[in-house]
């Protein structure tokens, strides 16, 4: 498939359907209404009308004229019965949802769609693929570049850097939807070639295993569930799509949590499962896994030895999955649940100068507006503001013509330095995204994403403390005095958020290309936190110091106790992204501020800011870590072995 034009993949093998565009090399992550993954429920209504991305639970809630179909996908190749009117066309629905997808894809990156890859299940042949091209063809596009889901993952892996010599094998392992369905593959010039496939059946689906599991240990014997679950249509009765639903929503909690709650059908209590629940209803599954790895191998006529690699896609909630694939092979598999996995995937193998990286990347730029220096002007007149009231309310002693003592807020001093090092970060967030070289002419080369990064978030750590270091000596060369106790405390303030800059410009350009637009978003520094903090530090200073705008005593209690709130609330929002944690400390932190402000405690609740902000620097430069290195095992290789920039 040529390289140029704008190349959508649509990942038709997982559990929910992911997209991702290559437009420019750059691959970016559809939003599918909203989403980062659709489900693939379609809706048929009485007119023939058809509704694409509902899943089991808002089904339920259609009208009954309303058809549902699970998955479109999961119709092709079977016989269409002509006389039955209300049999749907599955190659119609397949174009109806190439349809929506596009059109979203098209919308998001403002042009048209040239060409289409597909990931498809290792097991269609030439019918159902044929049924993918046609509807490819329905929807409007040329026939789509084909890619097995074992072979989309394997490409990603190797995205990752998990790589392995030509001729080499590798087992994939893809669990997310059932059956399971185990393949090797070996690595060739142009891709791979396909050895041999496997599928794990059993009688009755994960979910609904546990659902058993889970009414044996949480009913009675008397109770009527325990039989009506065994019976053969439980999972397509109402009350069973829901059990089975809310099963399938607790095994994703399970992912990041302990337990996770289930809704049993009324008037029984929700009852509470655990990773040992799932682990022994998965038993069945996990008991097949040595007998099918053997016969896999066998019909791939390959040794274990003859694998380089081992690459599972987790069932949710079945960590117990990975232990037995190492058991059974004897390679701890390199996990791979991002959502977009397959999509990004597929595009590696059918498009050409795909960068891996963002060291290789080039993302189409805008030049430079007054509107994007907004933020970073705001911030430097916010560090300007702090350090020229801190410097002009200084209470400075004389004896004679000498200077003998200076009493300023030297936290205030440390918050001057520290954004004046926000300031850094918010320029140096538009070095990849902005011209700021102009239009390259004749043989002077583009500079990548990775080196604009590099540049700019390196520049960001020497400027920053730089400037603050002259904020220090600036306030003793102001004041008449002894500049150490400035220069350690603006210096001192912005040394942490120079460090991270530091690391970021280190690493950032190893973040996966897809992962780009995401990262770039986290790094832009939210103004309104910083201007919030000035506010209150500013009002708290001015209350204590009767300056402007306070001019009494009778409101220098009220201006300051306010202040502290503003402080107190910049600090709830700046240590954490999570709008429930904000919620629930903001107003916490902003009423215990406002009690507690006074001329001793003014110093500890800018401290406490300064913390926070060092915390934002932390956490941004450690999620940049674990996208650039997501594999720890390959970590030392890849810091070796880095690209030019």
């Amino acid at each position: 498939m040529p390289s140029g034009g704008t190349v959508l993949s649509i990942d038709l093998s997982s559990s929910a359907i992911a997209a991702t565009v290559s437009r420019q090399g750059l691959r970016i992550p559809i939003l599918i209404d909203g989403r980062l993954v659709m489900p693939p429920g379609v809706v048929i209504g009485p007119a023939g009308e058809i509704y694409v991305g509902l899943d089991t639970m808002a089904a339920m809630s259609l009208p009954v004229d309303h058809r549902f179909v699970d998955n479109p996908t999961d119709l092709l190749g079977r016989p269409i019965n002509t006389a039955d009117a209300t049999q749907p066309d599955p190659v119609e629905l397949l174009a109806t949802v190439l349809r929506h997808i596009t059109h979203h894809a098209a919308v998001h990156v403002n042009g048209p769609i040239t060409a289409l890859t597909v990931t498809v299940p290792p097991s269609w042949g030439p019918r159902r693929c044929g049924h993918i091209s046609e509807a490819a063809t329905r929807a409007g596009f040329p026939p789509p570049a084909l890619v097995t889901a074992p072979a989309a993952l394997a490409a990603y892996a190797t995205i990752l850097g998990v790589t392995a010599p030509e001729g080499a094998c590798v087992l994939v392992c893809q669990a997310d939807r059932e059956p399971a369905t185990l393949t090797v593959l070996q690595i060739a010039a142009d891709g791979y070639r396909e050895l041999a496939t496997q599928q794990i059946i059993l009688a009755h689906g994960l979910d609904h295993l546990i659902a058993q599991q889970l009414v044996r240990t949480a009913t009675g014997d008397s109770d009527p569930l325990r039989a009506a679950i065994t019976a053969p249509d439980y999972d397509e009765a109402d009350g069973g799509r829901t059990l089975l639903e809310s099963v399938r929503a607790a095994r994703g909690l399970l992912a990041t949590q302990d337990h996770a709650p289930i809704l049993l059908p009324a008037p029984r209590q929700p009852a509470v499962i655990t990773r040992d629940d799932v682990t022994v209803a998965a038993q069945p599954l996990l008991d097949q896994i040595p007998g099918a790895v053997d016969g896999l191998l066998d019909a791939a006529d390959v040794d274990k030895t003859h694998l380089a690699g081992v690459v599972l896609r987790p069932a949710p909630g079945v960590p117990a999955l990975t232990e037995a694939l190492t058991a059974a092979v004897g390679i701890t598999p390199t996990l791979i649940d991002h959502p977009h996995a397959l999509a990004d995937g597929a595009l590696s193998l059918t498009t050409t100068h795909q960068p891996s990286s963002a060291a290789a990347a080039r993302l189409p730029r805008v030049r430079l507006r007054i509107g994007d220096l907004t933020g970073a002007l705001l911030l430097g007149a916010c560090s300007l503001v702090l350090l020229l009231q801190a410097v002009l309310t200084a209470y400075i002693s004389t004896y004679s013509t000498w200077v003998v003592g200076v009493r300023t807020s030297l936290p205030q001093l440390g918050a001057a330095g520290a954004l004046v090092m926000l300031t850094a970060f918010a320029v140096a967030h538009l070095a990849p995204t902005t011209l700021l070289a102009g239009t390259t002419t004749g043989s002077t080369p583009e500079p990548t994403t990775g080196s604009l990064i590099r540049r700019g978030y390196l520049t960001a750590a020497v400027g920053g403390a730089i400037t603050a270091a002259l904020y220090g000596l600036a306030t003793g060369t102001a004041v008449e005095y002894d500049y150490t106790p400035y220069l350690k405390w603006t210096l001192g303030a912005a040394l942490p958020l120079a460090a991270c800059a530091a690391l970021i410009a280190a690493t950032a350009p190893r973040i996966p290309a897809d992962a780009l637009p995401t990262w770039l978003a986290m790094t832009r520094p939210v103004i309104t936190h910083a201007i919030t903090a000035t506010a209150g530090i500013y009002l708290m200073r001015a209350a204590l110091t009767l300056t402007t705008p306070i001019s009494s005593n009778a409101i220098a209690p009220i201006a300051g106790s306010i202040g502290a709130a503003l402080v107190g609330i910049a600090t709830a929002v700046t240590m954490s992204r999570s709008r429930t944690i904000r919620a629930i400390t903001a107003p916490g932190l902003a009423i215990g501020y406002a009690l507690v402000f006074t001329v001793d405690t003014t110093s500890a609740l800018i401290v406490g800011y300064l913390a926070a902000l060092t915390w934002w620097g932390i956490r941004l430069t450690a999620h940049t870590l674990r996208l650039a290195f997501p594999q720890p095992g390959t970590a030392l290789r890849r810091l070796t072995d880095r690209p030019g920039g």
